[in-house]
C-alpha cells in the first residue's frame, strides 16, 4: 500500500509542479510581453512627439526662411530705390549746376559785350561831342571876332559892340554880359 499511496502523491506532486512551471513560464512570458508593450509604447510615443517636433521645427524653419527672404528682398528693393533716388538727385544737381554755369557764362558774356558796346558808344559820342564843342567854340570865337568890334573897355575887360548896336563884354565864365547904356 505504501507503494500505491506514494505513486498518486508523486503523480499529484509532479502535476502540480508542472502547473507551477507552466504558470511561472506563463507569468514570465506575460511579464516579458508587458515589458515589450511598455517599451514599444514609449518608442512609439517618442516617435510621435519627435514627428510633431520635427514638423513644428520644419514649419518654423520654413517660416524663418520665408521671413528672411522677404526681409532680404525688401532690403534689396530699398537699397535699389535709394541708389536710384541718389542717382536721379545727383543727375538733377549736375544738370542744374551745368545750366546755372551756362547761364552765368552767358550773362557774363552779354554784360561784357554790353559794357564794351556802351564804352565804344560813349567814346564815340564823347569824341563827337568834343568835335562839336570845338567847332562851336571856334565858330563863336570867330563869330565874336568877326561880327563884333571892340569899342572900349569896362572894368578892365574889352567891350564889344554887336551888329544891332548892343554893347557887352565876355565874363570869366566865357559868357556875354551886356552893359546897360
Amino acid at each position: 500500500m505504501k507503494s500505491q499511496i506514494a505513486s498518486p502523491v508523486r503523480l499529484l506532486g509532479s502535476g502540480h509542479e508542472n502547473k507551477k512551471n507552466k504558470l511561472l513560464s506563463l507569468s514570465k512570458k506575460l511579464l516579458l510581453l508587458s515589458f515589450f508593450l511598455i517599451v514599444s509604447n514609449t518608442f512609439y510615443g517618442q516617435t510621435s512627439k519627435t514627428t510633431a517636433k520635427t514638423a513644428t521645427e520644419k514649419a518654423t524653419k520654413d517660416t524663418k526662411k520665408t521671413t528672411d527672404k522677404a526681409v532680404k528682398d525688401s532690403k534689396a528693393t530699398a537699397d535699389k530705390a535709394k541708389k536710384d533716388t541718389k542717382k536721379t538727385t545727383d543727375k538733377v544737381a549736375k544738370d542744374s549746376k551745368a545750366t546755372a554755369d551756362k547761364a552765368t557764362k552767358d550773362t557774363k558774356k552779354t554784360t561784357e559785350k554790353v559794357a564794351k558796346d556802351s564804352k565804344t558808344t560813349a567814346e564815340k559820342t564823347t569824341k563827337d561831342a568834343k568835335k562839336e564843342v570845338a567847332k562851336s567854340t571856334e565858330k563863336s570865337k570867330t563869330a565874336v571876332k568877326t561880327a563884333d568890334k571892340v569899342t572900349g573897355e569896362y572894368n578892365g575887360k574889352k567891350v564889344y559892340t554887336g551888329p544891332q548896336g548892343g554893347k557887352y563884354y565876355i565874363n570869366s565864365n566865357g559868357n556875354k554880359t551886356y552893359i546897360k547904356q
